[in-house]
């Protein structure tokens, strides 16, 4: 399976961007080995894990980078996301789409962000995603097309990470690139 490389130039804390990298590497191993189809729901959760950590930090980096800021974050929208308690996916996909952080990604990023999230959440197997029209039985509901669907998310999110919410200049390097499916 062909991959990109993505600069990892917008972690806060190395470990969770030495930790993303780690994730990616599996994510490509994963999506390499799954001739038979039989990981695909492993593909749709790495990829949910994936995002929601890259997408934590940019939080991260707003509530705690006081004098570094964070690009096309204004700064009074960045002293409100400072005082916000973040620890769950959905709340940081709210976060994002209130002050338009992800703007630009793709028409209904949040919306994807949602969907992709409740299937992340099917990391419990008893609980049903609650997707309209979603079948109860998972290998059913992690199709091929649901797994293409999480790899290009995936990339497009972390690309415009990578993009348009770099920390300065001077500080990239300390984590290498990221290497995912394209």
């Amino acid at each position: 399976m062909p991959t990109v490389q993505i600069p990892c130039n917008f972690i806060g804390q190395f470990k969770v961007g030495d930790n993303l990298r780690y994730n990616c590497d599996l994510l490509c191993a994963l999506a390499a080995s799954n001739v038979d189809n039989s990981f695909n729901k492993m593909i749709v959760l790495q990829t949910g894990s994936i995002i929601e950590a890259a997408l934590i930090e940019i939080i991260f980096r707003a509530q705690n980078y006081n004098v570094e800021g964070v690009p096309n974050i204004a700064a009074g929208d960045r002293q409100k996301i400072e005082e916000l308690k973040i620890d769950k996916f959905a709340v940081a996909i709210d976060v994002l789409r209130k002050y338009g952080v992800l703007n630009g990604v793709r028409e209904n990023v949040y919306d994807d962000l949602h969907r992709l999230r409740k299937y992340r959440n099917k990391v419990h197997i008893q609980d049903d995603v609650k997707i309209e029209g979603a079948p109860r039985d998972e290998e059913d509901l992690f199709t091929n097309i649901l797994v293409a669907w999480s790899i290009i998310l995936n990339r497009e999110v972390l690309q415009f990470l990578s993009d348009h919410l770099p920390r300065p200049a001077h500080i990239h390097g300390y984590v290498g690139d990221l290497e995912v499916p394209v």
